[in-house]
């Protein structure tokens, strides 16, 4: 049975604590329903202290600023835990941030994660534990947790490189045999980084899928590759004959989506944009007008860790239209090109 929440007609934004209830809820497998009526509520929403739930009296969506400070606390010391979670988990210090790095990015160095060295850790879903454990009436949701998953991903942006990188590598082990591989391979042959059905292979004997995002625009800044060349397209088949899943790596082109989408040949399912650029809300934008279900975008590029301190999947909020977006956010944890000294941003 659903627990019957009501929220009070003092809350400034109903519908950012509606929407950051149900985020709970889902997080917990669990659901819940609305009434107006608070006599028939199992839980009441508000600012006063009579509340089982209590959100901070200013609460006003994307103007927060938590400062230094890990969570919004109310005047006497408690959490606000509805404020925290809808920060954290839609990344509302970049909504208004203007200190943009040279591709248009938000800085980590910006980020309240970089300021309390907690990047790497999962604050949204502690938090509602937290809040679970701590008001009695949502304690039996705690038995409902989620089983950890992994979402693998490939960024298809190069399929060439080996030349470069491994060659640099074999040549500083006096490697020269490997050199010649790599340079006639790149040449004649299959370039050893265009291997898809050798990564499918490993990964199958594993237990695991995972999706390929491809680049589908060549210049220095994208792909080193033709993606309508027979060599991309035979591995790009593979991909798909095998039962494994390719999405588009939106380039720093001026492209349009629509554009990248009829070179792709069908709208695809995922999105991730190359070097991670996009900034919020205007790439939310993006995403929700040209209809793609799924993004994965979500991520620091110079940092391991939590972009929008939460783990799992969750839609967005769209404060002009009051109303979750259409489509599921997949936050990054971790890229390894994040742990290359020598790595393109």
């Amino acid at each position: 049975m659903s627990l019957r929440i009501h929220v009070s007609s003092d809350v400034i934004y109903p519908e950012v604590v509606k929407y950051t209830l149900r985020t709970i809820f889902f997080n917990k497998r669990s659901d819940c329903v609305f009434v107006e009526d608070s006599t028939t509520a199992d839980i009441k929403v508000g600012v006063s202290s009579d509340n089982d739930i209590r959100v901070f009296p200013t609460f006003y969506g994307p103007f927060i600023a938590l400062g230094d400070k890990e969570r919004v606390v109310l005047e006497d010391g408690s959490t606000d835990y509805i404020s925290t979670i809808f920060y954290y988990i839609n990344s509302i210090q970049e909504y208004h941030s203007k200190d943009m790095d040279e591709y248009g990015r938000f800085k980590f160095v910006n980020s309240i994660q970089h300021r309390l060295n907690c990047a790497d850790k999962n604050i949204v879903q502690q938090l509602i534990d937290e809040l679970i454990s701590t008001q009695p009436k949502l304690r039996p949701l705690s038995a409902k947790k989620q089983q950890s998953k992994f979402f693998l991903t490939h960024d298809i942006d190069s399929v060439y490189g080996a030349v470069k990188e491994d060659g640099f590598y074999a040549l500083r082990n006096m490697q020269f045999g490997e050199v010649f591989r790599l340079m006639f391979n790149a040449a004649f042959a299959r370039p050893d980084w265009l291997n898809m059905d050798e990564i499918i292979n490993i990964e199958d004997e594993y237990g695991f899928k995972s999706t390929f995002y491809w680049l589908l625009i060549k210049d220095k800044q994208n792909s080193d590759y033709n993606f309508a060349s027979p060599k991309i397209q035979k591995e790009f088949k593979c991909v798909a004959d095998k039962g494994w899943e390719s999405g588009l790596h939106k380039s720093m082109s001026r492209n349009s989506f629509a554009d990248e989408i009829k070179i792709f040949g069908s709208k695809p399912q995922g999105n991730r944009f190359h070097y991670l650029k996009f900034d919020l809300p205007k790439g939310y934008d993006i995403i929700e007008a040209i209809g793609i279900p799924l993004d994965t975008s979500l991520g620091f590029s110079e940092a391991l860790g939590f972009r929008n301190m939460y783990g799992s999947p969750f839609m967005p909020f769209n404060m002009l239209t009051k109303k979750p977006y259409n489509f599921v956010e997949v936050p990054q944890l971790m890229m390894d090109r994040t742990f290359f000294k020598d790595r393109k941003p």
